[in-house]
């Protein structure tokens, strides 16, 4: 049976959500949440009949720490953690995102993200692309879905996928969003992620941010591609103009809010998308994505 976790980060309800499954060996977690939220983690696993000594097996989506925070926690209760080759080094020794994520987050990296750690050695197992754990009675697959993140993977089981963030952000009554971040963000990759994901022919598909997607799989996937090629264009429109970061903030912020509202989503739940997704990372990662990838496209 698949439960949805809410971690209730900053007593915000349906933000960030881990997934858990029962099987034979305990549980698996997709995804953990932040440490900040890890007691609120364990309640939810207390609903539902279990214990974080219960987990035994965390298969993360990438290592970003509204994902991965808490994979620590796990792993000194004895759970092994599965994780991309390019995120294993920095769950070893997590010093370089953390001084990295603080340029970011300043002063609020710990109210938001709670005690980082690394994570034993013994506990990390890397999975490449297309590797097959077997958790009875479940078969996990991993797959390279580059272009949110360099060290991320979907996992696939049964008619089921898992998909980290390369197939967006859903909240509330709004509408699906590609979460553009630093530093990482390449589109051509994010577009060539979600054709892998379409071609698994999923019925259901879990995201952290959050749950269970209502509806048609595949369209939900159209959406998501439809703004990152939306999103990228409107970016380079205004680069190539002159625009500056600082001009870019409030106008991105203000066309992300327009185009949620259009696609259903409340006041709150806009809310709600800037917490979970702060448009303000969209500014620097479609700048540097631009000015690294295509330069020739934004000279004004």
């Amino acid at each position: 049976m698949v439960n949805v976790l809410d971690t209730r980060q900053l007593d915000r309800a349906g933000i960030i959500a881990v997934t858990a499954l029962e099987t034979d060996e305990g549980i698996v977690l997709f995804d953990t949440g932040p440490e900040s939220t890890f007691r609120n983690v364990a309640a939810e696993l207390t609903r539902i009949g279990a214990h974080p000594e219960d987990v035994r097996h965390v298969f993360l989506s990438h290592i970003h720490f509204d994902h991965a925070g808490a994979a620590w926690c796990f792993a000194e209760l004895g759970a092994a953690i599965y994780v991309h080759p390019d995120g294993a080094r920095h769950l070893l020794d997590p010093a370089k995102i953390v001084d990295s994520a603080a340029r970011i987050f300043g002063d609020e990296m710990e109210r938001l993200w709670g005690r980082i750690a690394p994570v034993s050695e013994r506990n990390v197992i890397v999975l490449e692309d297309l590797d097959v754990v077997c958790v009875p009675p479940f078969e996990f697959r991993a797959l390279a879905t580059t272009g949110h993140a360099n060290h991320h993977h979907v996992y696939h089981w049964d008619d089921t996928i898992f998909a980290g963030d390369i197939a967006g952000v859903r909240l509330g009554g709004g509408p699906p969003i590609p979460p553009f971040v630093p530093p990482e963000l390449h589109i051509e990759s994010w577009r060539e992620s979600l054709e892998r994901i379409r071609a698994l022919n999923a019925a259901k598909l879990y995201l952290p941010h959050f749950g269970l997607v209502e509806g048609s799989v595949s369209a939900h996937l159209d959406a998501v591609e439809e703004r990152v090629c939306r999103w990228s264009i409107w970016f380079r429109n205004r680069i190539r103009e002159g625009e500056n970061e600082a001009q870019l903030m409030p106008a991105f912020a203000e066309y992300e809010a327009c185009d949620l509202s259009a696609g259903g989503a409340t006041e709150e739940d806009v809310a709600d998308y800037e917490a979970a997704d702060p448009s303000y990372m969209a500014v620097t990662a479609a700048m540097r994505y631009w000015r690294k990838y295509h330069p020739e496209e934004v000279t004004p």
